[in-house]
């Protein structure tokens, strides 16, 4: 990481600290990110005006996958990231009534009827130690947040994942 990018992610203090850099890098004036070593894959582009959108709201984004087919293969779209125990209720909310699955975990507890055998091994701590080592004085906010992930199960579908998320910036 380039001292500039390193310096800047460590004067992080809160969760809206965070978020901010997280759009930064989004946007280009960010190299990388505590989980990205280079700028966003092509895929992320349309994602941007979203995923700057639920930072804002507080759900500080470290990952997220546009719903896409090639070459005969079709996956399912999903984002994860760190949230507050405000912004987890928020997102529980936003996908309440929808076909999306939310997954929530924080210090290896698996809660809100969550899908904890979707992951092999509890993320959380792997998530929040990477984080927080290059993000010290934000380190309490990393290891209080929740380790979220919310997916659409449909293959190819971006238009349910998205706009409910969106919903958490109004």
């Amino acid at each position: 990481m380039k001292r500039a990018d390193r310096a800047r992610w460590k004067r992080a203090v809160t969760a809206a600290d965070l978020g901010e850099l997280v759009i930064a890098w989004l946007n280009g004036e960010i190299g990388q990110t505590p989980g990205h070593l280079g700028s966003p894959d092509r895929e992320t582009i349309s994602l941007i005006p979203a995923l700057t959108l639920i930072n804002r709201a507080g759900f500080i984004t470290d990952n997220s996958q546009l719903a896409e087919s090639m070459n005969g293969g079709t996956w399912n779209t999903w984002v994860s990231g760190f949230a507050s125990d405000e912004v987890l209720e928020c997102l529980e909310k936003a996908v309440a009534g929808t076909p999306l699955l939310l997954t929530a975990c924080r210090y290896c507890h698996h809660e809100c009827g969550q899908r904890a055998e979707e992951w092999w091994h509890c993320p959380w701590k792997d998530m929040c130690d990477f984080w927080a080592a290059r993000c010290p004085r934000a380190a309490d906010k990393i290891y209080g947040s929740w380790y979220v992930c919310v997916s659409d199960p449909e293959p190819g579908r971006n238009d349910v994942l998205w706009p409910a998320l969106e919903g958490i910036a109004r």
